[in-house]
């Protein structure tokens, strides 16, 4: 029978990243036009991530039409609170939980232009579809504008910037939470409750990125193993799923995490004497101890939200990337960095069953990110030896064709499939020539 631990913490913040990278990040710099928002949190709304969130049924974006100077205009939009919903608390995992009760309740919400023009609303006062962000006009791209059925002082073009009058986490006060779930089991803990904790500890520790620098740190935090055995008894043989406040996430096997033979692995919320900010903390999956242990930076979860241990083995591969220079092999976490940093679903139609299969993964181009400009031709090869051939100049800045590492809603790959398997959407604007659906991958050759 499964067992389920959820550690999950009140915080969060969305993410994106277009290549295998070492940790979670907040959003990473996009492409286009661009929206700083803050509150009780900041981030960035870049117009690539807003083309691909749009497309999610969540993000609410569909066609209204307003009156404006005696005209009607037809827009393209996402209503004004999927984008508070960002801001008004510290979880931003997507789908975002919008607070209706708080924005009921009032609070300033500041619009500025790119040309410094300001609109500011107190939210008490404007019903929740009222307003909107619009990045279509009258069937034409535009820059992100303010419109709704409201005054037209309220219409703001080019929107630049959105500020919440809310308070920001404050781990100094212990704002911050930490919740822990077990099936019917639950606790909550502050900060300064970690802190008195017999299982927190401080010491040393270093990771080393993927462009081989090292940062060492003196970290505190609460031992994992001894916050989970509080629970249920951890053994070699779970898998701990740790997902981050961006929806990063990682597996690592019971037995990696017990694994203390040159330290210990804790939720770090202190680094050198200072609670961490909200990237890359609120809290740090690091491992630390005399012997100053030195691990790779993919596997250190940051902003961890949510921790699931599951009495299933954990299940890892290797994945062989053969170039003319020479061949890296990725493991299951560093796959896993970089698909659920970039995570993309697509929606394959079954012509055989005739029904929509969707997977999630990272587009093909993503994955070879650093290899770009040293190939032509891109091979990939399944363990029974059948291979496809694909043009790199067809799956350059395709985000329709991917390798997939999990089912369209998270859940692991069946075993018909597994480890990775090629998939491309229905919808794709380019499907690349001679493409075929490609189980059980275990190389691609770069020509």
């Amino acid at each position: 029978m499964m067992m389920l631990l959820m550690i999950a913490a009140l915080l969060v913040l969305t993410g994106c990243a277009t290549t295998v990278d070492d940790t979670s990040h907040a959003t990473p710099k996009g492409e286009g036009w661009l929206i700083k928002v803050s509150g009780v949190r900041t981030d960035e709304v870049w117009e690539s991530n807003f083309d691909k969130w749009k497309k999610m049924e969540a993000s609410g974006y569909a066609e209204h039409q307003f009156k404006r100077k005696g005209k009607m205009m037809t827009v393209m939009a996402v209503p004004l609170v999927k984008i508070a919903a960002i801001i008004d608390d510290a979880d931003g995992t997507m789908p975002y939980s919008f607070k209706k009760d708080l924005w009921e309740s009032g609070y300033d919400l500041s619009m500025a232009a790119a040309d410094g023009y300001t609109a500011t609303i107190n939210t008490a006062e404007y019903k929740t579809d009222e307003l909107y962000i619009a990045d279509m006009l009258n069937g034409e791209k535009i820059a992100p504008m303010v419109c709704g059925n409201v005054s037209g002082k309220l219409w703001v073009r080019e929107l630049a910037e959105i500020t919440a009058s809310l308070e920001p986490v404050s781990l100094t006060n212990n704002d911050f939470e930490l919740v822990f779930e077990v099936g019917d089991k639950a606790g909550s803990f502050l900060i300064g409750d970690l802190e008195k904790m017999d299982c927190y500890i401080e010491d040393n520790g270093s990771f080393t990125n993927s462009h081989n620098n090292t940062f060492a740190h003196k970290w505190g935090g609460v031992k994992i193993v001894d916050m989970i055995n509080n629970y249920t008894e951890l053994t070699p043989d779970m898998s701990v799923t740790i997902e981050a406040m961006d929806g990063y996430a990682m597996t690592y096997s019971g037995k990696q995490l017990l694994d203390n033979s040159d330290g210990d692995w804790i939720l770090a919320f202190k680094e050198d004497g200072e609670y961490m900010p909200e990237d890359p903390g609120y809290i740090r999956l690091v491992k630390v101890g005399p012997k100053k242990p030195n691990f790779t930076g993919h596997v250190s979860a940051r902003m961890v939200k949510k921790i699931i241990i599951k009495d299933v083995p954990f299940k890892d591969f290797d994945l062989e990337i053969i170039t003319p220079a020479g061949t890296e092999v990725m493991d299951a976490q560093t796959l896993m960095s970089g698909v659920t940093n970039s995570r993309t679903v697509v929606e394959m139609w079954n012509k055989k069953k005739k029904e929509l299969k969707s997977y999630m993964g990272m587009p093909i181009y993503m994955l070879l990110e650093k290899y770009k400009g040293t190939y032509s031709k891109v091979n990939i090869v399944a363990t029974d030896g059948f291979k496809i051939s694909l043009s790199a100049s067809e799956l350059e800045g395709n985000d329709d064709v991917i390798i997939a590492m999990f089912k369209g809603d998270g859940s692991d790959l069946s075993d018909k499939d597994f480890p990775l398997v090629v998939a491309w959407d229905k919808n794709a604007a380019q499907i690349p020539a001679g493409i075929k659906k490609v189980r059980n991958i275990e190389k691609i050759i770069l020509e």
